[in-house]
């Protein structure tokens, strides 16, 4: 697994992460995260790897779902020095496309007095956008950040996790902060304090 030497860990790394708060903090805006030329292994988008190298350092572990989870660990670890964790303790779990299992069941959604212990899913679609995709899901987002209400649209995205994020969200503070990343590089985020609700388009 090799390091890459096109992505600037402090330039790039900044920049990614000033556009994964701004998307955040105002939830139904889509960022495209640009780099340079990155290899990411197979089943890894270059927008879940650039998120995982501007969130990922030594003090945080991650956990990657699906068959090719292990070269993802790997990967990250390789380029940020994160230690693979079982589900239930990693700070940041990845996900494939139209991924689901009950084993999600078991990420941290903090606890009464220490809400903020709990993880970030970076989920990988197909595609988002603020405009109508055909065979997607419609999202409507409202709470803070978001001026009355905001839509986005996500193809290849299991609806399931959807349903689960709405579930373990629902006793705020505690809860889950879900990234989803496309195959052009761009990002939506859905912070626990968003109550977001979702139709077929």
């Amino acid at each position: 697994m090799q390091t890459e030497l096109n992505y600037d860990t402090v330039f790039d790394a900044q920049h990614h992460f000033r556009q994964l708060l701004d998307s955040m903090s105002r939830p139904g805006k889509i960022n495209k995260l640009d780099s340079g030329e990155i290899f990411p292994p197979e089943g890894l988008n270059q927008a879940s790897a650039l998120t995982g190298f501007a969130l990922l350092n030594a003090d945080v572990t991650c956990f990657a779902a699906g068959v090719n989870g292990d070269d993802t660990v790997l990967y990250f670890l390789v380029n940020t020095s994160s230690p693979r964790a079982e589900i239930e303790d990693a700070d940041y779990i990845f996900l494939p496309e139209n991924y689901y299992s009950t084993d999600l069941s078991a990420a941290r959604i903090g606890t009464p007095k220490y809400p903020e212990d709990s993880a970030t899913i970076i989920a990988e679609a197909s595609a988002v956008s603020t405009e109508p995709i055909e065979g997607s899901l419609r999202l409507t987002l409202k709470g803070p950040g978001v001026n009355g209400e905001a839509e986005a649209y996500v193809a290849g995205i299991d609806e399931r996790l959807l349903v689960f994020l709405k579930e373990q969200n629902s006793e705020y503070p505690l809860g889950l902060d879900l990234i989803i990343t496309d195959r052009q590089g761009q990002v939506l985020c859905i912070p626990r304090t968003n109550k977001f609700s979702f139709t077929q388009s």
